[in-house]
């Protein structure tokens, strides 16, 4: 087994690159993505939320004991709903593609109750998604997750002595309203009066998550817009974004260079 394995989406699969053309099924990640040029193994899938990416990471960490893991994080509006007998990934950038339609369709209880209930679930899934994005997720929603995600994968790795690293597919992953995370904390931390009320509460568990975090294990590019930047503001400043959204050739390359010379 390969002594260094990554897990992400369809960006550190190698979606749009040469051997894997975006509209065909996939099956194997690219040989030219960034994991590929650093020898690594890729566990990556596309579509894959965040959620998804701390179960594979820690499913396949466990069984292969690798020495060093690369953990790509996806978009922080992404969602996973296990069920019984399906695992479906949602995100709100695939709603035109009738991705609601594999929510609660399990063969055994289209079997006990007829076909009739498999369209009926299938609108309801629907009714379910447009729902739970317009009242109930929101981008300080999207943050808690993430960094809940973070910390439980943090512990981990750190609980079977594995070496890692970290990172965001763009700087916009710690922001929520436009404003950095860690700006609302401190305006938290630093605001008069009694004890935390409202939106003050959501930050403030937000907080306590961020501090657990071990920040140093993120690897993180700078360029004029912030310090905090990943993959894909590397695409932009380069202009190398593919049609579907992924990072070009010549961007994977770069970055493969990057993260050979911050982590090897």
């Amino acid at each position: 087994m390969n002594q260094v394995i990554v897990f992400g989406d369809s960006i550190t699969f190698g979606d749009e690159l040469a051997d894997v053309p975006y509209e065909k099924t996939k099956n194997n990640p690219s040989k030219f993505a960034w994991p590929a040029q650093l020898g690594a193994t890729n566990y990556s899938w596309p579509g894959f939320s965040n959620f998804g990416i701390r179960r594979v990471c820690i499913n396949l960490s466990t069984f292969h004991r690798p020495n060093f893991v690369i953990v790509a994080w996806s978009y922080n509006d992404r969602l996973e709903f296990l069920q019984a007998e399906n695992i479906t990934e949602f995100n709100p950038y695939t709603k035109d593609t009738k991705e609601y339609e594999k929510l609660f369709n399990t063969t055994h209880a289209v079997d006990a109750i007829g076909d009739g209930w498999k369209g009926k679930i299938k609108k309801e899934g629907k009714q379910f998604i447009d729902l739970y994005y317009k009242y109930f997720y929101n981008d300080y929603a999207g943050i808690y997750n993430t960094l809940n995600n973070i910390y439980f994968t943090q512990l981990h790795l750190e609980s079977l002595n594995i070496n890692y690293s970290m990172t965001f597919p763009s700087y916009k992953s710690l922001c929520a309203d436009d404003e950095y995370i860690f700006d609302l904390l401190d305006s938290l931390t630093n605001s008069p009066g009694g004890g935390p009320t409202g939106m003050d509460v959501v930050i403030g568990n937000i907080k306590q998550l961020y501090e657990l975090v071990d920040w140093t294990k993120f690897i993180f590019l700078e360029n004029k817009t912030s310090k905090y930047c990943g993959i894909m503001d590397f695409a932009k400043d380069l202009n190398a974004i593919l049609p579907y959204k992924h990072p070009t050739q010549e961007c994977h390359n770069k970055y493969a260079d990057e993260l050979r010379r911050r982590i090897f």
